[in-house]
């Protein structure tokens, strides 16, 4: 499960950089590595990032020799499998069923962007952030009946604050976690929508009523959201919700925590890296 990947080393070849402390539980690890990746010039791959983690990281490389082969056996033949793989080797978590934040400070999600021909890159897809269940249930039109707001839900502590792993979008199949580490990494953002300007706190203020609403009409859709929405999320005929981050949101808050513009077309957005 190792990666056959050229490795850039910063500092002091033997350096102690990181421990699992540090790791788990100081945003400031994002800062590292994602001043790691600039070292690439947008060329960075998984396995750089995974072979950096480990090379910086006694801790880190006992756990994954130690973990290894369990995590072999826990993602065989598993759609999700790059998203774990980031868990696993770039934050030491194996994979589990715990509904809490995958950190102490956010959760993790990866998602992937698209270049838009030589102008730039956006969100190829929506980022799902967590299930809500059947909108339909009597006790989840009962919680959202008594939740003014999204700050008052159960769930906002897994929206509130994530990492967001962007991968670039390419045509090359990435099933098997031998192919993962030549998946490229754009970069790593860490984002708090308390941080956010007051215009889009508004905006996502108003999804939210629209999608209490719905869902108190027991009519769900997600009509007129714009930057959180309820998506189907599940086995076909599933009624499973969750929310989720648009793609034209998910751009935008890229764009935010990297400090570059938002670029826009006539009916598109996008952002340089």
């Amino acid at each position: 499960m190792s990666s056959n990947t050229n490795l850039i080393i910063e500092d002091d070849e033997t350096s102690e950089k990181f421990t699992l402390d540090f790791i788990k539980n100081d945003p400031d690890f994002i800062c590292k590595i994602n001043a790691f990746i600039k070292l690439y010039d947008n060329r960075c791959k998984l396995g750089n990032l995974t072979n950096y983690v480990r090379y910086s990281s006694s801790e880190m490389k006992e756990f994954y020799e130690l973990n290894r082969e369990k995590f072999k056996s826990k993602c065989k033949n598993d759609k999700g499998i790059l998203g774990k793989i980031v868990e696993f080797e770039v934050f030491g978590n194996l994979p589990n069923s715990n509904s809490a934040p995958d950190l102490s400070y956010a959760d993790i999600k990866v998602t992937h962007f698209k270049k838009l021909k030589e102008l730039g890159y956006n969100a190829k897809e929506r980022l799902t952030l967590t299930n809500i269940g059947d909108p339909n249930n009597e006790d989840t039109i009962k919680m959202f009946t008594e939740k003014l707001t999204i700050q008052e839900t159960k769930y906002y502590q897994k929206i509130k604050r994530g990492i967001i792993i962007v991968a670039a979008h390419d045509e090359e199949n990435y099933d098997t976690i031998e192919n993962c580490y030549n998946k490229k990494i754009l970069c790593i953002v860490l984002y708090d929508l308390d941080e956010l300007p007051d215009e889009d706190k508004l905006i996502l203020s108003d999804d939210y009523n629209k999608i209490r609403d719905c869902i108190i009409n027991k009519c769900v859709s997600q009509k007129g959201q714009q930057y959180l929405h309820i998506h189907k999320h599940g086995s076909k005929n599933s009624n499973t919700r969750a929310f989720g981050f648009t793609n034209k949101f998910l751009t935008k808050l890229v764009s935010f925590y990297l400090k570059v513009p938002l670029n826009s077309t006539s009916n598109s957005s996008y952002i340089v890296i």
